[in-house]
């Protein structure tokens, strides 16, 4: 992303546009990737002034040193000492000159002369490695994977996501798109740290209203960031429309884009697991080697008005599916939230694990259908394991939702839109 000095908006009304690229910044851009290419295995330092220089007198400086931050960014920088520690390197030069008290250029490389054969060092090499853990001495190893033209793309993407700093929430509209691809923009909402409210359902589409944890307690920066990461997998939905609200400058302004916009998605993966208490358990259970494969949120369940994404389902080679829930620590408002759902979604199948740091009894789980356990710490695959009898008789002959379906659109509600309810806050 890109630093606010760097981005460019205008307004119109209550209503703020990111300024997007032309095709005539296209030259920029080369030019700002050929210098880069140009100072491989260079110092950082050197490479920097060589982009300033570029920049000159130019009225686009600003889209130059843009280039370059995202550019730079992308790119890799290591020391050039190898192993050997400048750190060690200095303590030992500096100590050495002060037991001789040596003072002068000609003292100074007579210390050098006697320090660098005890690393097979010459001393003017053993000179330029005392500072060579500098940011501005590193040296560029590797180049940014970029072309002219994606480094536009990114530049674009930037300068969308850079609106989204001073956001306060946002709401969202995804329409006619497969399932698979909801289910993934649910699970990049939940890796970000983003709470959310669902309204709709799977035939008309879902208004999903986008708030954070962050929120609950006062405005920050934090938060407007965390929406502007999460802005990139938003981008991989078909169909979708945003509006967010935004604070500048004690004003309340509009800021909407929709699938129409010239941004394209990134090429990173999605993310695989919204926690380390996840990935913890999701490790461990590898290593068990039981005839059940864990799967990561594999299914949608439609509550019609919301929606419920398991964290993993459990597949037995002969067909069984159990799906599993884990509840960390969260606020008390996504406990009640979340307790609501699983009341909605009234799984039989699904286990549901519950930390004790959660600060929740079993009188909050009475009519949750399901098994729930509470774990300390880790939750261990074994206190899966144990449960599971009791549900040997579940199956999943037919999930709600299979990914690259068709969406469940009657053709009769082909091409409209979801309702428009008010713009308000919301959370889950």
């Amino acid at each position: 992303m890109l630093p606010t000095p760097l981005l460019f908006s205008y307004k119109r009304g209550a209503q703020l546009y990111p300024r997007f690229l032309r095709s005539d910044q296209h030259p920029w851009a080369e030019q700002v990737l050929t210098v880069i290419a140009e100072h491989q295995h260079r110092p950082r330092g050197e490479l920097q002034a060589a982009l300033r220089a570029l920049e000159g007198d130019s009225p686009d400086y600003r889209i130059v040193r843009g280039f370059a931050h995202l550019a730079l960014n992308a790119a890799e920088f290591t020391l050039a000492t190898g192993e050997l520690e400048p750190e060690t390197l200095r303590r030992e030069v500096f100590t050495l000159a002060a037991e001789q008290g040596s003072y002068g250029e000609s003292q100074a490389q007579q210390v050098l002369e006697a320090v660098a054969p005890r690393y097979q060092l010459e001393a003017e090499t053993l000179r330029e490695a005392l500072y060579a853990d500098l940011p501005e001495n590193h040296r560029l190893t590797a180049l940014p994977d970029f072309t002219p033209e994606r480094l536009i793309d990114r530049y674009n993407l930037a300068q969308a996501q850079g609106l989204l700093y001073s956001a306060l929430y946002l709401r969202l509209i995804a329409h006619r798109n497969v399932p698979g691809e909801y289910r993934r923009l649910f699970q990049h909402l939940k890796f970000h740290g983003l709470m959310y409210a669902v309204e709709g359902n799977l035939d008309d589409g879902y208004q999903i209203y986008v708030d954070g944890p962050a929120s609950l307690f006062k405005q920050t920066r934090k938060y407007g960031l965390q929406m502007a990461v999460f802005l990139p997998a938003l981008l991989r939905v078909s169909r979708w429309q945003m509006e967010a609200v935004l604070q500048r400058d004690g004003q309340e302004l509009s800021y909407q884009l929709d699938s129409q916009s010239p941004l394209k998605p990134l090429t990173a993966p999605p993310p695989t697991y919204d926690s380390l208490l996840e990935e913890s358990f999701a490790r461990r259970w590898e290593k068990l080697g039981t005839p059940w494969t864990l799967e990561r949120e594999v299914e949608i369940v439609d509550l019609k008005g919301t929606v419920f994404v398991p964290d993993f389902a459990l597949r037995h080679v002969d067909g069984r599916v159990i799906h599993i829930e884990i509840m960390g620590f969260w606020h008390p408002d996504y406990l009640r939230r979340k307790l609501d759902k699983l009341r909605r979604a009234a799984m039989p199948n699904l286990i549901v694990a519950v930390s004790e740091r959660l600060n929740a009894g079993a009188d909050d789980f009475r009519d949750i259908p399901g098994p729930v356990i509470f774990f300390k710490g880790k939750l261990e695959p074994r206190q899966v394991l144990a449960v599971l009898g009791s549900l040997s008789t579940c199956k999943n002959s037919s999930p709600p939702f299979e990914e690259g379906g068709p969406g469940g659109i009657p053709h009769g509600q082909r091409g409209q839109n979801p309702p428009s309810p008010p713009f308000a806050k919301g959370g889950d």
